[in-house]
């Protein structure tokens, strides 16, 4: 088999994989938290906190997970954590209480950090050298169907089974069809280039590089936090607007496609090179735009598409930053590490806005809060590029 022929199968492989994984793992839980609230008894907030709680440990055990796949590669991990995820959706099943019921979505979170983006994307980035661009956009158009795909199979399992019957057929799902993925067709090893790279770097590089990146990872996560905030109470924000509950739904809708083209943008000459910069440029725009237009509902479906174009953009942004500067040393470690923030910052970031909106008495409080947020994501990121003026400079940490 030639290398052409095994990476498309390496790539095809973890497109299926994610999706699947993304689709068992995340969104499985949101399409159908009020179901589940029906038939336990529990509150949609409790729910909710504990799906929350489990993001907020990936992304913490994201960091320590990262150094293991620098250490032994990416089969043993991504295996183990799909194992993990299994067990993890079969306790949820069986969780008789709110609280155990979080705990089994913290055992969940393990495993979605050894499986799903942050895993996905160092395999990528070590694999594929100069191709990792087009890869990444693929990997994530790709998984970007899991919602479409797995919300509606979610919720038909659960109407027709119950909620605790269907976490279990997810889990058999989850256990059937990627564990095969992760065992047989990952790599045992990392490639040559990249073992080299790891064994020749400096032990106190990645340190280094941590403490000299803040400014970049505040500035990631300010935006990630407004883009996220922005987007997922947009419903609220767009009735208190004055438009109708199913033109706000609509738009809703819509930010899914321009996440799907603002990552098919990403990889067009030119916008790479400075697509942090771009994506820091269009999501401020986006967000000032959505504050002082929120009419007529024509001109809010082009600024709503904008920022889910920023959005999605930004999660390509988030892939590469780390192996663009810094190369591919350690990066498991440090994708983990600057992961790490923007992934508590979208897990918090729903219920930050609504809470928001709820004591404020107004839909509009969230697309302050997100304003606010990306002025200063911008900044910093702004800062950061002044300092780093070369790619040079940035890899020397």
């Amino acid at each position: 088999m030639s290398d052409r022929t095994r990476g498309l199968l390496l790539l095809v492989s973890l497109c299926a994989s994610q999706v699947i994984s993304w689709g068992t793992l995340y969104y499985a839980l949101p399409a159908t938290s009020t179901v589940i609230a029906a038939a336990t008894g529990w509150t949609v907030a409790a729910i909710t906190t504990a799906f929350s709680a489990g993001l907020i440990l990936s992304a913490v055990i994201g960091i320590p997970i990262g150094r293991l796949l620098d250490r032994v590669g990416p089969r043993r991990v991504m295996t183990a954590g799909t194992l993990l995820g299994t067990i993890g959706l079969v306790t949820v099943a069986a969780a008789p209480s709110p609280p155990l019921f979080a705990a089994a979505w913290c055992l969940t979170g393990i495993a979605q950090a050894a499986t799903l983006y942050q895993a996905a994307f160092t395999v990528i980035n070590k694999q594929y050298r100069q191709h990792r661009a087009r890869a990444l956009t693929v990997l994530t158009l790709t998984a970007g169907l899991a919602s479409t795909i797995f919300a509606p199979i979610a919720a038909a399992l659960t109407n027709a089974f119950g909620w605790r019957d269907s976490s279990l057929v997810l889990a058999g799902i989850l256990l059937v069809a990627v564990t095969p993925i992760h065992a047989f067709l990952v790599p045992v090893y990392w490639p040559e280039h990249a073992r080299t790279a790891d064994a020749t770097a400096d032990p106190g590089r990645t340190r280094r590089i941590i403490r000299s990146a803040p400014c970049l990872q505040v500035g990631i996560t300010g935006l990630a936090l407004a883009l996220y905030a922005a987007t997922l109470n947009l419903v609220p924000s767009l009735t208190s607007s004055g438009h109708t509950l199913a033109a706000a739904t609509a738009a809703f809708g819509l930010v899914g496609i321009g996440q799907v083209a603002g990552r098919i943008l990403f990889i067009l000459p030119g916008a790479r090179t400075n697509g942090t910069l771009l994506v820091t440029i269009v999501a401020v725009a986006a967000l000032i735009l959505l504050a002082l237009v929120p009419r007529p509902f024509g001109v809010v479906v082009v600024i709503v598409l904008t920022a889910g174009a920023a959005r999605g953009a930004l999660t390509l942004v988030q892939a590469s930053a780390v192996v663009d500067r810094w190369g591919t040393a350690g990066a498991g470690h440090l994708t983990a590490v600057f992961a790490a923030p923007v992934t508590i910052a979208t897990a918090i970031a729903p219920a930050v806005g609504a809470s928001l909106d709820a004591v404020l008495g107004t839909g509009g409080a969230t697309i302050l809060l997100a304003l606010v947020s990306a002025a200063g994501g911008a900044s910093l990121i702004i800062g950061s590029r002044l300092r780093c003026r070369t790619a040079a400079e940035c890899r020397t940490g």
